[in-house]
């Protein structure tokens, strides 16, 4: 067991002590809470500007040959072990202006993935049977497959972190997150918009919805929050057609509950209940 975990920082931009102290002590007093674990090194990335965090994020995702993206208009955090450690990257620019208990919520969560998902075995994900039948009943594209692949593993490692942090005991710094995470952005109504009719553009769309809502599903477990979830969960998914918001909602609310401890088990399982109710209905229209 690890008695204290070393935490390297690298700043980018113009970054005050106060704040890289502030960042530290919530980091360290998550990761006191959340022993048992086997994290020794983690590497703390400071950006000032969201710009260069951005820029950072491809540079990263070209070098290593994966799919990203730079930060969402909702996400100010993120966490990849692509070199082999656990990494935390924080966008300042996106921090400012939030709630303390966003802001908080955000570092923990990032400290339950370096926690739960910080060794290279949890980002090489090889593309499995479910997705795998997809390319070859549908014709579509290994490269495409592996986005869908890809998105649905975020969902379920998101949801572990969740689960985790609320066994812990934390629960209104998450229930922050959370809201933050479930509100409906402009870029995120103008995305479907651009992808109706479209069945392939549809289906990463919808995919990418399980992101917020996998983050969200654990706290349904909680009897003081469980309705409040229930509600937020669908209005997050409001702007969506109803039956694709109730099928969105059966994956979360049944499929994403039944998870047991093992990652990979549970990203292919995600995998086959994301296929069955949701890609090949669209892809038999």
């Amino acid at each position: 067991m690890v008695n204290l975990v070393r935490i390297v920082v690298s700043k980018f931009g113009e970054i005050s002590h106060a704040t890289v102290d502030s960042v530290l002590k919530t980091m360290t007093e998550c990761y006191e809470r959340l022993k048992p674990h086997n994290v020794e090194l983690v590497d703390l990335y400071l950006f000032e500007r969201s710009s260069a965090a951005d820029a950072f994020l491809l540079k990263e995702a070209s070098e290593v040959g994966v799919v990203s993206s730079p930060f969402g208009e909702l996400f100010f955090a993120t966490h990849d072990a692509w070199r082999g450690t656990p990494r935390i990257i924080l966008c300042l620019e996106k921090m400012q202006g939030l709630p303390e208990l966003v802001q908080v919520g955000g570092i923990r969560h990032e400290v339950g993935h370096s926690v739960l998902h910080g060794s290279l075995q949890y980002y090489l994900l090889s593309l499995p049977s479910a997705p795998l039948e997809l390319v070859n009943r549908f014709g579509l594209s290994t490269d495409y497959a592996m986005n869908l692949f890809y998105l649905v593993s975020i969902a379920v490692k998101d949801y572990e972190v969740t689960r985790l942090l609320h066994q812990r005991g934390y629960i209104e710094d998450q229930m922050a997150y959370v809201k933050h995470l479930l509100a409906v952005s402009e870029s995120d109504i103008l995305s479907w918009e651009a992808s109706r009719g479209k069945p392939l553009a549809e289906i990463l769309c919808l995919t990418s919805c399980l992101k917020a809502s996998g983050c969200a599903a654990p706290l349904l477990f909680d009897k003081t929050c469980h309705e409040e979830i229930k509600h937020l969960l669908k209005a997050s998914l409001s702007y969506l057609p109803p039956n694709y918001t109730n099928l969105l909602l059966s994956v979360i609310s049944e499929d994403f509950l039944r998870f047991g401890t093992d990652t990979l088990d549970n990203i292919r399982e995600a995998s086959v209940s994301v296929v069955e109710k949701i890609i090949k209905p669209i892809l038999k229209r």
